[in-house]
């Protein structure tokens, strides 16, 4: 539980983080950058794999939790 409890608070927040930053890029996006165009896609195209961060995180703690806590079956 050492591991499984941060890592799942951490997928969590990593998770509400960059939701938050993707619905609300654009209106970040016109700050002082002033990024628009094909500059604001390249944005777009090189952030859209942190929001799979999160998720990715949620399963492989669901994993290592299910791997470590696993009862050893009898052999018979």
């Amino acid at each position: 539980m050492a591991a499984v409890v941060p890592a799942a608070l951490g997928a969590f927040a990593v998770t509400a983080v960059w939701t938050f930053a993707a619905v609300n890029f654009p209106n970040l996006a016109d700050g002082p950058a002033g990024l628009g165009g094909l500059s604001l896609w390249a944005v777009y195209v090189c952030y859209a794999p942190l929001l799979a961060w999160g998720p990715l995180l949620a399963g492989v703690t669901v994993a290592y939790h299910r791997r470590r806590t696993r009862r050893i079956s009898s052999f018979s």
